[in-house]
């Protein structure tokens, strides 16, 4: 959840090719992903009807290198930290991320041309999450690199181990990635094609269009009170600092995401710490404490 400064790199649409989408593979997502009905899925009764980080989660910058798959899923097992542990806040390395999923797409890996969806859950399942401050001493033991580099610190592999996923659920839906995050699942990242679509004035993304290229982001919250539009929103972070959309944030309707994810090229993943769905304890309030 770092935020690195937002004069690195250059426009929004230098970033366009950080989600690989020629090479996502959907079938794995799919057959790999855990098999329920989401009507079925244990709902909080106290999941509030707005739960908004945006104030104090910190917008990252993905820079010049397409890294965006791998810092969404790295937000994505952020969030399902913060809710395994009762509230606490972690941070993870979006670049580790990205270049271990690329591992597991060869023809990807040793060139800055991003990585998939798929090959992100694979790595956060067997590869981990690391830290970028693994000795919590309050630095950075392995900082992003600013320009594309396959050099991992042997250590980084041992700490990462501690912070694999159990499941994923492969969504489909605005309803689907709503349920699974009010659940208290777990986190969610998405991926697609990157179009001539961004927030309108008031932050809200009401209709997809698509273009050219492919991009990813993460979903961390969600809106239903409609005091700003008149309909439920997710709430939705990018990766190209707080220049980008509004403020790094956007609000993106039902109609958006149903439009969106009926693209052939779309995917969206929720990623879990549990191995079945399960009610569990949650501080839906922010919890000042880091770790």
């Amino acid at each position: 959840m770092t935020e690195e400064s937002d004069e690195q790199g250059g426009s929004e649409e230098d970033y366009q090719s950080g989600y690989a989408i020629d090479h996502e593979n959907i079938h794995e997502l799919q057959s790999t992903a855990i098999d329920y009905n989401f009507r079925d899925l244990p709902m909080r009764s106290d999941a509030p009807q707005k739960w908004d980080p945006r104030s104090w989660w910190r917008v990252e910058h993905q820079g010049s290198v397409g890294r965006c798959a791998g810092m969404a899923a790295s937000s994505a097992a952020e969030i399902v930290y913060y809710r395994q542990s009762g509230g606490k806040q972690v941070q993870f390395n979006g670049h580790f991320s990205y270049i271990e999923a690329q591992r597991f797409t060869p023809q990807l890996f040793g060139r800055d041309r991003g990585s998939t969806i798929s090959s992100n859950v694979r790595a956060a399942k067997e590869i981990g999450f690391c830290k970028l401050d693994w000795d919590n001493d309050g630095k950075e033991d392995f900082k992003m690199p600013s320009r594309y580099s396959t050099d991992i610190p042997t250590e980084a592999y041992a700490h990462a181990a501690e912070y694999k996923i159990k499941t994923h659920a492969y969504l489909e839906s605005f309803d689907s990635i709503l349920n699974y995050l009010r659940g208290g699942q777990g986190g969610v990242f998405v991926g697609g094609p990157w179009g001539n679509w961004k927030p309108d004035r008031r932050g809200v993304c009401d209709r997809f269009k698509s273009g050219g290229g492919g991009h990813a982001w993460s979903v961390l919250g969600w809106d239903l009170t409609h005091t700003i539009v008149p309909e439920d929103v997710l709430l939705c972070v990018n990766s190209h600092g707080r220049r980008s959309w509004d403020q790094g944030w956007a609000m993106m309707t039902r109609k958006f995401f149903d439009e969106f994810l009926a693209h052939k090229h779309s995917v969206a993943a929720g990623i879990s710490d549990l191995t079945v769905p399960r009610a569990r304890a949650i501080i839906w309030q922010k919890d000042l404490e880091w770790v």
